[in-house]
């Protein structure tokens, strides 16, 4: 084993960087421990819903004609829940097929 020695200002120097990453990650601990709302509690519009699918709000209208998305309507305004997005953007419901043949 060795020994490594270093001068007393040095050390507590060191100390202190020390309890300041430690302070920092402590920090950012308390911050990540937030609760983070419920997806099927949180609204979003009907142009967010658009973005977050990369789609055009004129899909979003066709997607609630054919039933594809269950949505609200609030201050005559079509809003999702944020769980409705996020399954069809996990289930794939949302096809391209802007050209004849299935050839992009």
């Amino acid at each position: 084993m060795k020994v490594i020695t270093i001068e007393s200002e040095a050390y507590k120097s060191l100390v202190r960087k020390i309890e300041r990453i430690h302070s920092e990650i402590k920090k950012q601990a308390k911050e990540s421990a937030i609760p983070q709302p419920d997806p099927s509690e949180v609204w979003v519009s009907d142009q967010e819903a658009a973005t977050i699918l990369q789609v055009s709000r004129r899909t979003m209208q066709r997607l609630r004609s054919n039933g594809n998305i269950t949505y609200s309507i609030r201050g005559g305004k079509a809003r999702y829940t944020l769980a409705e997005v996020k399954r069809l953007l996990s289930g794939r419901v949302i096809r391209n097929d802007k050209t004849k043949g299935g050839k992009p």
